[in-house]
C-alpha cells in the first residue's frame, strides 16, 4: 500500500473529471461539463463564486466517499472541479495550471480543497490539469 500511496503522492498531472456548479452556496452542484474561471471569484455561475471560492476533491476522496454513499453523484460534495490527482500531497500555495487557468490551493477541507482562481480560463471535462 505505501508504494501505491507513494506513486499517487508524485503524480503531477491528470485530467479534470467533472465541473460543477449550484445555485445554493454550499448545496450539492451538477456537472456543467464546462465552465469559465474567473479571478478574485471561481466557477461563473456557481453559488459560491459570490464567495471567491472554487472547491476542488480528488477523483480518490469521491471514491472513498461513494464507496459509503453509492448514490453520490459528482457535485453531491459541494465541488467545483473533480481531478485525477492527488491534490491534499501538494498542500496550500501549490498552483494547478488547466489550459490559460491557473489555480492555487489555499485550504484542506478534507474532503474538499478550497482554492482560489489566480488567472481566468475555461475548463472542461477531460482537459489536462498539472502542477505548475
Amino acid at each position: 500500500m505505501a508504494v501505491l500511496e507513494f506513486k499517487l503522492a508524485e503524480k503531477k498531472e491528470g485530467r479534470i473529471l467533472a465541473v460543477c456548479a449550484g445555485d445554493i452556496p454550499g448545496a450539492a452542484k451538477k456537472d456543467i461539463g464546462q465552465g469559465h474561471l474567473t479571478r478574485f471569484l471561481g466557477l461563473n455561475g456557481d453559488a459560491d463564486a459570490l464567495q471567491g471560492h472554487l472547491y476542488l476533491l480528488a477523483e480518490s476522496q469521491f471514491l472513498a466517499q461513494k464507496a459509503l454513499k453509492p448514490d453520490l453523484t459528482y457535485g453531491s460534495l459541494g465541488e467545483n472541479l473533480v481531478v485525477s490527482l492527488e491534490i491534499a500531497a501538494f498542500g496550500p500555495g501549490a498552483r494547478l495550471r488547466s489550459g490559460d487557468a491557473l489555480i492555487e490551493l489555499l485550504e484542506d477541507l478534507s474532503p474538499l480543497y478550497l482554492a482560489k482562481v489566480v488567472l481566468n480560463g475555461i475548463v472542461t471535462v477531460g482537459d489536462q490539469i498539472y502542477l505548475e
